[in-house]
């Protein structure tokens, strides 16, 4: 994301305490959680929160080019994001008994090709992306070469409630209504290549599932107009040791504790956590 020197100085995104990265010390086990695109370390709290109750410690990892640093997004790769959760995987592997890995959509195609390659104790995807479901998949190789940068929301409709929503995670200071911030927010630039290198890391993350070992549990809105269910259930059929896959009344962002079946996620969570947890 771009933006010119007024944009600059009248919106500050991801500027919040809650969009960096967290560490919550509860017990001897413990879950790295990792955000989806183009999100942080603050969609994963309800899923952290669960795993504390349950006597679990909590990592939320920032990626590279995230958050604040947004801006700097065009210049990280996968190879970047993929850095950064092997170093917090071996760091916790010093400090703590069992290491889980909770990812969001993105975020659990780096959780997948994680856990191909390290000691993981369990596994837990939020509407898991490996592919887009649309003719975009093919054509983002040539998008990236032709338009380096898209500008998602151009055409935004700022009277939408779920498009306030959803910048309200983070631009939380902003009016809407206001004809400056809905121009300043228009003009925001995406890179393309970021896209492509999210394309690349879903992937990875598909090609990977075979040889992940650890359970793996995976819930998935039947309403996701994202990560499409159809899509979820065949990486599911990949991975050895699956858990449990469970579809439920929900869009995308299951991870918010918003969707109407939260209270049924968060049991099956619970019950997970405890199945794979090392006590002393």
């Amino acid at each position: 994301m771009t933006m010119n020197r007024t944009q600059g100085a009248r919106l500050k995104a991801y500027q919040a305490p809650e969009h960096r990265s967290f560490e919550w010390r509860h017990g001897p086990n413990v879950v790295l959680l990792i955000h989806g695109f183009p999100g942080t370390p603050a969609e994963m709290r309800e899923v952290g929160s669960v795993f504390a109750a349950a006597g679990w410690s909590v990592r939320g990892l920032l990626l590279p080019g995230f958050g604040a640093d947004f801006p700097l997004l065009g210049h990280k790769r996968h190879d970047d994001w993929d850095a950064a959760v092997d170093a917090a995987l071996v760091d916790l592997h010093t400090r703590y008994q069992s290491v889980a890995i909770a990812g969001n959509s993105f975020g659990g195609a780096l959780a997948l090709r994680a856990a191909a390659h390290q000691e993981i104790d369990g596994v837990v995807l939020f509407a898991p992306f490996w592919r887009l479901d649309s003719w975009i998949e093919r054509l983002l190789p040539l998008a990236e070469r032709v338009f380096p940068r898209v500008q998602p929301f151009l055409r935004a409709d700022f009277a939408d409630p779920s498009l306030q929503a959803e910048l309200r995670h983070f631009l939380p200071d902003e009016d809407f209504a206001d004809p400056t911030v809905q121009a300043s927010i228009r003009q925001w630039e995406w890179p393309t290549r970021a896209l492509g290198q999210v394309r690349r890391a879903g992937q990875l993350g598909y090609a990977a599932a075979g040889a992940v070992t650890a359970p793996v549990l995976i819930f998935q809105g039947r309403r996701d107009p994202l990560v499409r269910p159809h899509l979820t259930r065949r990486l599911a059929q990949r991975l050895p040791n699956l858990a449990g896959y469970v579809e439920v009344d929900g869009e995308h962002d299951l991870v918010r504790g918003a969707a109407p079946d939260w209270p049924a996620i968060a049991t099956v969570m619970r019950t997970f956590a405890a199945q794979i947890s090392t006590t002393d």
